[in-house]
């Protein structure tokens, strides 16, 4: 069984204010989604539209792999109910569950392998010009070597797809600078480690910062057919 498991925040739910011991109205501060996008898109409305036209882009080109089945994995505190407008029924939502990104991506991989996966390709939401082809080409590598590990590298020198064979998942987290531009580099120090030799995927940006959001919307200006959910977000988004 193939697996694409698309990693992302879970949607913010309303959250009710309270009374502290003083009598004061306490309301808990959201920083909500994306926020090193602020400077660009200050409405955290217009930024959680962008999070969820992307992840639904994302959506759309893995369920275009044959033969591969998608679920979705939120972070804690999410409503299996809340993906449904991007078409993800309640049982293909799974929940994160550690502290560190590495720890959450290994729970991930754990969790799919002991449901029967074979082939897991955990990537990442941000990925609006992800492609099927791409998707294609890990699995394909996980088809043709077992043992390898298959690395589609983010040009901020993160990444944004690992892809691992069943059964076991080899300690590539441990020691890893996340959301750092060594956390490609220091994983690769950890399959060295791991005797694991790595197949490399194209490179792609994701979408963190406002530099990088400004070449998704020259990019989707000229092509807007390569991404069209997160084209009309973006486009909404700058007419206001």
């Amino acid at each position: 069984m193939k697996v694409v498991a698309v990693m992302t925040r879970a949607p913010q739910a309303p959250v009710d204010a309270t009374l502290d011991g003083s009598g004061t109205v306490s309301v808990p501060v959201v920083a909500g989604p994306k926020t090193r996008l602020a400077p660009a898109l200050p409405d955290a409305a217009d930024r959680e539209a962008l999070q969820r036209a992307m992840l639904a882009d994302v959506l759309t080109r893995a369920r275009a792999v044959s033969g591969a089945i998608v679920r979705v994995a939120v972070t804690p505190g999410g409503s299996p109910d809340a993906l449904a407008d991007v078409g993800v029924a309640p049982g293909h939502v799974l929940t994160q569950q550690g502290e560190s990104l590495g720890d959450r991506m290994r729970g991930v991989f754990a969790d799919l392998f002991r449901r029967g996966a074979r082939q897991v390709l955990v990537v990442g939401s941000d990925l609006p010009l992800l492609t099927t082809a791409i998707l294609d080409e890990a699995f394909a590598a996980l088809a043709a070597d077992p043992r390898h590990v298959v690395l589609g590298p983010a040009s901020d020198g993160g990444y944004y797809l690992l892809g691992l064979h069943a059964p076991q998942v080899p300690d590539l987290f441990t020691g890893v600078r996340w959301s750092t531009k060594y956390a490609l580099m220091d994983t690769l120090r950890r399959c060295e480690f791991e005797e694991r030799r790595v197949t490399f995927l194209p490179i792609l940006d994701d979408v963190d910062e406002p530099a990088d959001l400004e070449r998704l919307r020259a990019t989707l200006a000229a092509a807007p057919d390569l991404a069209p959910h997160t084209a009309a977000a973006v486009a909404i988004a700058r007419g206001r």
